[in-house]
């Protein structure tokens, strides 16, 4: 007899009379209850397909919403339930284009990720970001809108998978009949190609004595998907950023100037590295770790919580860089390599091992159909130079937390790969005019998909009088250039507006009282 797969249903509630089965757990968060008899609400619906495409599963519902709304809190404590219930797979189709909810619920699916849930997840109808499917700790689905798939079929999408981390596009519009011989046609919905993919995932499931990794599960997937896409050993491995990082041992080149803005994980160890050794230093503080996590805990429970990932910033020797890589494999550990002037490939095959190596990509191209004008997005866009000595991701931290106090998100983006490790984004530049363009273009499409309200591009610049205006550019509502002065050992900030508004600041140090007074000039320039 083949094992049972405990599948939770987060959503509003799951009829178990239409279904004629029972269920293992009926949990419910928001409360309103789903009603008796044949109701159709979406949580049954998605049960239904679980069922339809895997008899052998065990059904508990987690319901967090009444009348399709509930919040990103209510997630955060399904998934804790979902962990502390045994529960194996998560289907979770809906989630949210609030960019405000991003680092609450990464936390949360990165933990129950740790903890060995598997969380299949929609995103939006719309296409917008969408959390938690966006994540690279779940698997995001979407809809096919294109009829090329049928009944039973789904495919993988690479580009997909790495621009918006929706990994895969499925059928949706199922046949389902219910206890008493009713016939229901689904729309074609992402909430309805979710748990088509959730059945499957419970099918490869029941192959394995332990849960496999994410990325096992996402290899296998695309293995039996439609289409397979050939001659490509993993290509789920690759992703725009690292955000399943839960905590890092973080370790600096001696010449790296660092930034003081906190990571957005936690860090167990950070250090800075000799030009010898790497891999013996890295080593010990990886066997100091577990030395410390082996004790015993009061009760005996013992702490399994190790961190995930190893960050090396700065442009180190290729050996050093290359002895690392048996070093994580051995371990079990993600690699993040971020580096200014070097490009580092693996020698082993980390991808067979289900790690990730990450480091930044030259380059970021939308397709022409998917962007849209900076204008049409009706979303002010704010671009800032700056010069070096300055730290600047400490002063967009700043004034990021600035922004959300007053109920403002802003999307951020820096030509410094070593943003991603702050919750902003990576974007590169030439020197080239036309590319300064096409990357305000970029900037305001990802944060428009992004929801958000306020776009800061933040490029550096040797020569910082130069200003987007007299290029010609279009699209950019402030600029800013933020510079140090050496005689002076001042930072100067100017800030000029489209309608040729001129105000400079002259600021002691990068302090938050004195950035979030200059915030509030800022403030009032776009709120006018």
């Amino acid at each position: 007899m083949n094992a049972k797969i405990h599948v939770a249903i987060i959503d509003d509630g799951v009829n178990a009379g239409f279904l004629n089965t029972q269920l293992l757990y009926n949990v419910e968060m928001a409360h309103g209850g789903v009603e008796d008899g044949g109701t159709l609400n979406h949580g049954t619906l998605c049960a239904a397909i679980v069922q339809t495409y895997f008899p052998d599963v065990i059904i508990s519902s987690v319901k967090i919403m009444n009348h399709r709304k509930g919040n990103a809190v209510q997630l955060c404590a399904a998934l804790d339930w979902c962990v502390k219930h045994g529960v194996q797979v998560a289907n979770i189709s809906l989630g949210s284009i609030n960019y405000r909810d991003r680092g609450m619920l990464r936390e949360a699916v990165n933990d129950a990720a740790m903890a060995g849930l598997i969380m299949v997840c929609a995103a939006q109808n719309g296409g917008l970001l969408t959390y938690p499917a966006s994540f690279a700790n779940v698997i995001g689905v979407r809809c096919d809108r294109n009829g090329i798939l049928t009944a039973g079929q789904y495919t993988y999408d690479p580009e997909m998978a790495f621009s918006s981390g929706i990994d895969f596009t499925a059928f949706a519009k199922h046949e389902l009949l219910g206890a008493a011989g009713e016939a229901v046609q689904c729309p074609n919905s992402n909430s309805y190609a979710t748990p088509f993919v959730t059945a499957q995932v419970c099918k490869v499931l029941q192959q394995f004595k332990h849960v496999p990794s994410i990325e096992k599960l996402k290899h296998i997937l695309h293995k039996n998907s439609y289409r397979p896409i050939q001659d490509t050993g993993l290509p789920v491995m690759r992703y725009k950023h690292p955000d399943w990082i839960r905590r890092a041992f973080v370790f600096k080149e001696n010449c790296t100037v660092g930034s003081e803005a906190p990571y957005y994980f936690q860090t167990q160890y950070e250090a800075r590295l000799p030009r010898a050794k790497v891999a013996a230093i890295i080593e010990q503080a990886i066997l100091h770790e577990r030395e410390q996590q082996s004790t015993t805990l009061e009760g005996g429970q013992q702490r399994v919580d190790l961190t995930d990932t190893i960050v090396l910033l700065g442009d180190m020797d290729p050996v050093n860089v290359q002895e690392v890589e048996p070093l994580a494999l051995r371990y079990g550990k993600h690699v993040v390599y971020i580096s200014k002037n070097q490009r580092h490939i693996p020698t082993l095959n980390f991808s067979s091992h289900h790690l990730r190596w990450w480091q930044q990509e030259e380059r970021f191209f939308f397709k022409q159909e998917e962007t849209i004008a900076v204008e049409d997005s009706h979303i002010p866009l704010i671009c800032i130079y700056y010069n070096k000595g300055v730290d600047i991701i400490y002063f967009l931290h700043v004034l990021r937390e600035s922004f959300a106090r007053d109920g403002y998100q802003s999307w951020i983006a820096v030509d410094q790969a070593a943003a991603v490790l702050h919750d902003m984004e990576y974007l590169s530049l030439s020197d080239e005019s036309n590319e300064l363009q096409e990357l305000i273009t970029v900037a305001g499409t990802i944060a428009y998909s992004a929801y958000a309200d306020i776009v800061i591009l933040c490029l550096e610049a040797s020569d910082i009088t130069d200003c987007n205006k007299e290029r010609g550019l279009s699209g950019v509502d402030i600029e800013l250039s933020v510079r140090v002065k050496a005689e002076a050992e001042r930072i100067h900030i100017l800030i000029r507006t489209e309608q040729e508004y001129l105000k400079e600041w002259v600021l002691p140090n990068l302090n938050v009282d004195d950035i979030d007074r200059f915030y509030e000039c800022l403030e009032q320039l776009l709120v006018n």
